[in-house]
Formats: structure tokens, C-alpha cells, sequence
């Protein structure tokens, strides 16, 4: 079992983008169980990811931050993703839209 200092380097441990995005949903899945227990008392509160072959420990101060660290790892996916799928602009003529 490999345990790692960080979620960066978590990620980083991965050289696809889909294994990085899976990877990515698991820390934002652990995060929102510790929003989740952290919502009651505004402590201290940690999180472990632990999926069999890795764990990963971080500690937060409170529920904000925890807020915080999701919307970055969410940040982070969609950029995975827009690398992966292609990022698609599709542009509409304003005379077909109904007023």
C-alpha cells in the first residue's frame, strides 16, 4: 500500500487523464463526508481517502475550507475533462432564439 503526503501528488502519481479525474472524484467524494460530519461542529476536522492501494490524510480547520478545497479540486476536474473531450464552443445566430 502506498500512502502519499498530499492529493497532488496523488494525482500527479497518474500519467492518464482519465485515471486523474477517477482519482480527483474520490478526494472530492471524501471531502464532502468530512463538509458533511464538519457542518455540525466548525473544528478541526480531517479527511482520509483510502481505496485499497493509497491513502492520503489532510486536516482542515473548518467547514469553509473544506468548501474551498472542493470547488478547487472541481476547478481542476473540468480542466481534466476539457483536455480529455476537447473544449467545444458551439455559437447560436440570435434570430433563432425564442423571445
Amino acid at each position: 500500500m502506498v500512502e502519499y503526503d498530499s492529493a497532488a501528488i496523488y494525482i500527479q502519481s497518474s500519467s492518464d487523464l482519465c485515471d486523474k479525474i477517477a482519482k480527483i472524484d474520490l478526494i472530492i467524494a471524501a471531502l464532502e463526508d468530512t463538509a458533511l460530519s464538519s457542518a455540525a461542529n466548525d473544528n478541526i476536522e480531517e479527511y482520509w481517502l483510502d481505496d485499497g492501494q493509497s491513502k492520503i490524510k489532510t486536516t482542515y480547520k473548518g467547514t469553509d475550507e473544506v468548501f474551498k478545497s472542493i470547488h478547487a479540486f472541481e476547478k481542476m476536474r473540468q480542466i481534466y475533462v476539457n483536455r480529455l473531450n476537447g473544449y467545444v464552443v458551439r455559437m447560436v445566430d440570435s434570430r433563432s432564439l425564442r423571445r
